[in-house]
């Protein structure tokens, strides 16, 4: 029995956009999923807490070029009160604005039913938060902005 997901694909290079996946036989998504990707996917549930649920490929940092660069995470207050650690040095505790990651390749979100375990339709209030955080000009070329600048301190530091 075939079903519809709509969810949010945010490419590299371009704005968040809503896009209409189908099911496998099955009713499983997993394979339309991977195919937004690009691969097998890795979920970043610490993105907005799985509100809404987040997936890129698990292997997008492999290998990846400046091309590849998608978005850079800029650390939340809720990423700080969590007390995550920098990615820079696995050691020092974000504060909200610092720099946290650069997600390689393309990202989507969906929504996520915990009582049932699966995948649901984006809310249109999910849609929005994606929007916020990943749209417009300055969002679209974080990603290769920040990694030319971590290159960029990385040769200066020679």
């Amino acid at each position: 029995m075939k079903r519809t997901l709509e969810v949010m694909v945010v490419p590299v290079g371009r704005e968040p956009e809503l896009k209409t996946l189908e099911s496998d036989e099955s009713g499983s998504f997993l394979k339309a999923l991977q195919g937004c990707v690009g691969g097998p996917i890795e979920p970043l549930s610490w993105l907005f807490d799985d509100a809404p649920a987040g997936y890129c490929n698990e292997e997008g940092a492999l290998g990846a070029t400046f091309l590849d660069a998608n978005r850079a995470v800029y650390a939340t207050k809720a990423m700080e009160d969590a007390g995550f650690l920098s990615q820079l040095d696995f050691a020092t505790p974000v504060r909200e604005g610092d720099f946290y990651a650069i997600v390689f390749g393309d990202m989507v979100f969906c929504g996520f039913d915990p009582e049932a375990g699966e995948s649901r339709d984006i809310a249109p209030e999910e849609c929005e938060r994606v929007r916020e955080r990943f749209g417009g000009a300055g969002s679209i070329d974080s990603g290769a902005s920040e990694l030319l600048s971590l290159a960029l301190a990385g040769r200066l530091r020679r």
